[in-house]
């Protein structure tokens, strides 16, 4: 397992963690709306990893394989609404952190998150996996 996997797997880890933190500090108080803008931080910082680290190796890939590239328009396209539906809650949350619906949107949102989470690494972490991995160099260096 090359090192920006493992790097992936922690950042992912510590999305999942910090969603969890919210809810159980209370997402109405002071340290739940903390948590809240620090998970804000780490979700946009994570994106950028994926998009500077993850993602190229992948679309390099899908070039010259259609089933990757299909799959990789899928999680764009699914990637593009979590963006804006998590733009819209962010937003939502800064002009009115103790809004009535606040608690329901974080819990629509989490769980969407959580299960891209999920297909990112059960789908595309073998790909890139298989792309950057010993077996990859190997390929490599007989070519």
């Amino acid at each position: 397992m090359n090192d920006y996997i493992k790097t992936w797997h922690k950042e992912h880890a510590q999305i999942l963690e910090t969603l969890l933190r919210v809810i159980q500090l209370d997402i109405f108080s002071k340290a739940g709306q903390m948590k809240l803008q620090e998970l804000k931080r780490v979700l946009e910082a994570h994106l950028k990893s994926e998009d500077q680290n993850f993602y190229p190796v992948l679309r390099k890939a899908a070039e010259t394989d259609p089933g990757l590239r299909r799959q990789l328009f899928l999680f764009a396209t699914d990637m593009d609404k979590i963006t804006a539906e998590a733009a819209v809650f962010f937003r939502k949350e800064e002009n009115d952190p103790m809004d009535k619906d606040i608690l329901a949107e974080f819990g629509r949102i989490s769980t969407i998150i959580k299960s891209r989470i999920s297909r990112e690494e059960n789908i595309l972490m073998k790909e890139f996996g298989k792309l950057t991995g010993p077996e990859a160099d190997l390929t490599k260096m007989s070519s």
